[in-house]
């Protein structure tokens, strides 16, 4: 598949499995997101932000009360980079079932990906530490890294390996077209960047405006809207790198057209 390909797929399978994605989704990134706004309602004293423009002492209690509120912010930013690869997992199942022609509820995928939990995050830690050293030496270690290793998760979950094994499969699948890969995924990532933030600005400027002590829903409003649409966009590209990766070094289509006649009477 071209990167054309890859996308309009992922618009897709995104459109036809809706519902199940968004509550695979929103299981995770909809309690974080309510935490992390309702933290931040007393921003500025709960103020609009243009009150505080105009009034030094809403600035001043809005800079004393920012170090908490960074510190809450990496907190609930740790939490999701940790649950990440459970969503990415979890939809990798369903995207795998509808790409086969089958069908995944959102229970059933969430307890495969828990039966993957120590595997997922051993290769979680073990991917971004990589990402991260190659990123210290230049930006492009740390690209290739990512790109070698963007279908952990579908692989470790739709084939139920371990970390390392579940990394050595991303491996092998996406090496060979390592670039194409690598661009694949950046256009996908920038893409969910813009989605995502045409989708939460609104509601995050019109709560700013009223100000956070009631605005809060909104800006929570705002951000889980973003992420219940950018998350499964993600992480199915990522699902649909790993089949095509299948396609082209294991013939896969050819073995599920084979499997499809032989089940014919």
């Amino acid at each position: 598949m071209t990167l054309s390909d890859i996308l309009d797929g992922a618009f897709k399978l995104l459109k036809a499995n809706w519902r199940t994605l968004v509550l695979i989704t929103a299981a995770f990134v909809v309690p974080l997101h309510i935490v992390s706004a309702f933290v931040q309602r007393n921003l500025y004293s709960g103020r609009s932000f243009f009150e505080a423009v105009n009034n030094p002492a809403l600035r001043s209690n809005g800079n004393a009360s920012s170090n908490a509120q960074l510190v809450v912010g990496g907190v609930v930013a740790l939490i999701s980079l940790l649950v990440a690869p459970f969503v990415a997992g979890a939809i990798s199942k369903v995207v795998a079932a509808s790409y086969l022609g089958g069908e995944e509820t959102a229970g059933s995928a969430l307890r495969a990906t828990g039966r993957r939990t120590w595997a997922l995050l051993a290769a979680w830690f073990l991917v971004h530490l990589l990402e991260g050293i190659g990123t210290l030496f230049c930006i492009l270690p740390g690209l290739i890294f990512m790109a070698l290793f963007v279908a952990v998760a579908p692989a470790i979950v739709i084939e139920e390996l371990g970390p390392i094994r579940g990394m050595r499969r991303s491996w092998r699948l996406m090496k060979p077209r390592l670039f194409p890969v690598m661009g694949i995924a950046l256009v996908a990532g920038l893409l969910a960047g813009v989605v995502g933030n045409a989708l939460g600005t609104v509601p995050s400027l019109a709560a700013l405006a009223i100000g956070l002590k009631y605005g809060w829903p909104l800006l929570a409003a705002g951000s889980i809207l973003s992420a219940l649409i950018t998350t499964p966009f993600v992480a199915i590209v990522a699902t649909l790198l790993y089949f095509d990766g299948r396609i082209r070094q294991e013939g896969l289509d050819l073995q599920l057209m084979a499997d499809e006649l032989a089940r014919r009477p």
